[in-house]
């Protein structure tokens, strides 16, 4: 068994895709009463070092363990064989749903870390309050939260050419100068009306990194109220 810490991982499902990705097991075949025992003890093993366990952990624990009793059960089988209901479909499609949102924020990483020295940046840019520490500005939000919602407008956009990486219009710099546009007269705003005013992927692919690089720069403040609800952002201007 591995020393692993839990705040290694952004969450169970992180912890779950370790233990798949490491015994390079079938992520359509997963054998719930091994990779169970081995959350349960990663989890003991927390307790015992008095480390304060997230909800979600042990929501996914006792997940776990109520699978691992329905696989002892008897279930249908159709003609050839395959089970019907199957108790691990829906765990087996949060975790291809997540592993493609991390492989999806890795690649956007990958992309603004190669171009983020080719966006010019005018003299006249908006003075922002620094911090030591851009974390301080997201409230609870993760790049997870933030890259769902950026998902879900590039699945719901419409249908371009084949994507390739070329030299294009847009800039992040003319979608940071978007965003701060839309700050006109108002405080704070839904990052989920922002994105509908995009048209293309490639528009929604950049906002985004506009606001990864804002983030960053401690020029904008994100805020979530409940899990799963919509992100609202806000400018981090020094005011007078």
């Amino acid at each position: 068994m591995f020393n692993l810490k839990l705040e290694n991982f952004e969450g169970p499902l992180d912890l779950l895709l370790y233990f798949i990705k490491r015994d390079k097991i079938d992520i359509y075949d997963i054998p719930i009463s091994k990779i169970t025992s081995e959350y349960i003890d990663v989890i003991n093993t927390a307790k015992k070092l008095d480390v304060s366990v997230a909800g979600e952990f042990l929501f996914m624990a006792s997940l776990l363990l109520r699978l691992k009793t329905r696989m002892l059960l008897p279930r249908q089988q159709d003609e050839e064989g395959l089970d019907i209901d199957d108790p691990r479909i829906s765990l087996v499609d949060q975790l291809l749903q997540y592993k493609n949102f991390k492989t999806i924020a890795h690649q956007l990483k990958e992309i603004h870390e190669e171009n983020k020295d080719l966006f010019y940046r005018p003299n006249d840019k908006i003075p922002f309050q620094k911090s030591p520490n851009p974390a301080d500005f997201l409230n609870e939000v993760s790049l997870f939260d933030i890259s769902k919602i950026f998902q879900a407008a590039i699945d719901n956009a419409s249908e371009d050419k084949p994507f390739t990486l070329v030299r294009e219009t847009i800039s992040l710099q003319e979608q940071k100068q978007f965003i701060v546009s839309n700050f006109k007269n108002k405080k704070t705003i839904s990052l989920a009306s922002l994105i509908k005013k995009l048209e293309s992927k490639l528009e929604i692919i950049v906002t985004f990194l506009a606001v990864l690089d804002m983030i960053k720069e401690s020029e904008l403040i994100c805020k979530q109220k409940n899990t799963f609800e919509d992100i609202e952002i806000k400018l981090n201007i020094i005011t007078a």
